[in-house]
């Protein structure tokens, strides 16, 4: 059965995952053709398909290294579900790429409380989130989860609540510079877009809304339930734990913000609603639901393409 399949955590489970995911992404491409086949259409393809493909892995890679879950791949699958149900993500670019620095942060963020490579851990975190914010400028919101993850250090000094501003403005001066350098602009930021999508009309397209709703559901019901465990969480886990709750209602914030309403604004959720997705299902006794939820969440992406 598709639940048991992905409990266990198996190399062929990313093949299958990968080729689910091109699967959808072509068909979304065949049932919406944006521009004609040409050699620069299929070069983007490509480039767009290792992009998530990558991301499947370091999703993988964060859930692994930091015990978010049991060991399996359900947060892969779940995780890739999700961007289907959206497939417009496909076509926003600078979403896609802000997407993937903020999930290198995170990979960071999480692993602060070790204690080990602090400084470095945060200068990365910082330089990750400074660069997803020249693609998208509600990504500096990540901040917030970034000094959330320094309170948490058991040895955090002064020196690491000012580490984020070092890197920050190391980011900011490199990127002046080249503006200053490729366009004589010294005042290139005021250019970015800051504008707050409140546009909400493509939503009454059923596409649209049943996946969204989907999501909310999803996202309201696993964090009641999250927070419900929170006083039977081991100790050395309630930081982690606590942080990706942060990190979801952040995400919802960042993604609320975009002045893209066309259900790509959703991807900033989709990471962290995967693990605490697969915390949630981890926790459910009846085998049949499981298996009924994994198969409606599998099903339901390729179902909204041939209806919309």
């Amino acid at each position: 059965m598709l639940t048991s399949f992905f409990s266990i955590s198996k190399p062929i489970n990313f093949i299958i995952v990968s080729v689910f995911l091109l699967f959808g992404y072509s068909l979304w491409i065949f049932l919406n053709p944006i521009e004609a086949l040409s050699l620069s259409f299929f070069i983007n393809y490509i480039l767009i398909a290792l992009v998530f493909i990558f991301l499947i892995l370091l999703l993988d890679f964060i859930v692994r290294k930091n015990s978010l879950t049991d060991k399996n791949n359900l947060s892969i699958i779940l995780f890739c579900c999700f961007i289907l149900l959206f497939p417009a993500v496909f076509s926003e670019n600078n979403i896609i790429i802000s997407n993937l620095f903020l999930l290198l942060a995170l990979r960071r963020i999480v692993s602060i409380t070790s204690v080990k490579n602090t400084n470095k851990k945060l200068l990365d975190a910082t330089l990750f989130i400074t660069i997803a914010s020249l693609f998208y400028f509600w990504s500096l919101l990540y901040f917030i989860v970034l000094y959330i993850g320094i309170l948490q250090n058991p040895k955090k000094t002064a020196n690491h609540f000012l580490i984020p501003i070092v890197g920050f403005l190391s980011v900011f001066t490199l990127t002046t510079t080249y503006y200053l350098l490729m366009n004589d602009s010294f005042f290139w930021f005021l250019k970015i877009d800051r504008s707050i999508g409140i546009d909400f009309s493509a939503y009454q397209s059923f596409s649209l809304l049943i996946p969204a709703s989907i999501i909310i559901a999803l996202t309201i019901w696993t964090l009641f339930y999250r927070i419900s465990k929170f006083s039977t969480i081991a100790k050395k886990a309630k930081s982690n734990y606590t942080l990706l709750i942060l990190v979801l209602v952040i995400s919802f914030l960042i993604g609320f913000l975009s002045s893209t309403k066309n259900g790509a604004e959703f991807f900033f959720v989709l990471a962290s609603l995967s693990i605490i997705t697969t915390s949630y299902i981890e926790g459910i006794k009846e085998f049949w639901f499981k298996e009924l939820l994994l198969w409606v969440l599998v099903l339901l992406p390729i179902g909204l393409m041939f209806i919309n």
